[in-house]
């Protein structure tokens, strides 16, 4: 089973039997639920554009790693920010340490990561209703010393 944050099954159900049409990614007024069945790829949907592009990072805060983000204009209901060891790139998109929920959920999240010394890549992850996967929209290698 993927490690991939999405709704209930249950709920995804729902949504799909009364849902007319999906909105596009990133829409603020998503679908309650994502449909089952959730792939995820690597890359970033057509639809992004460069002006409206997240920015991830990741800093020391009291001993622990703390994951940061800008995000676009129109932040998607089920838009998320991953903490990796590796660039998720290379390792995949559920291959994170930790992760949090970007829509209405603030700007940052102090994780439970201890923070040693060495690299962290933070990842903007969207879903892209086109395609029923998570894509990631942006990645960012942070140095923690």
């Amino acid at each position: 089973m993927s490690r991939i944050p999405h709704p209930t099954r249950a709920a995804a159900v729902a949504a799909l039997v009364t849902a007319v049409a999906l909105p596009l990614a990133g829409t603020a007024t998503a679908s309650a639920a994502v449909p089952a069945g959730v792939r995820s790829a690597q890359g970033a949907p057509n639809s992004t554009l460069a002006a409206d592009a997240p920015t991830t990072w990741a800093e020391k805060n009291g001993g622990y790693v703390q994951i940061n983000w800008t995000p676009p204009n129109n932040v998607g209901k089920y838009d998320w920010i991953g903490l990796y060891k590796r660039d998720p790139n290379a390792i995949g998109i559920d291959n994170y340490e930790t992760w949090q929920w970007a829509y209405n959920h603030g700007t940052s999240y102090l994780t439970s990561v201890p923070a040693v010394s060495g690299d962290y890549w933070t990842a903007y992850i969207s879903y892209d209703y086109a395609s029923s996967q998570y894509r990631i929209i942006e990645s960012h290698r942070s140095h923690i010393d």
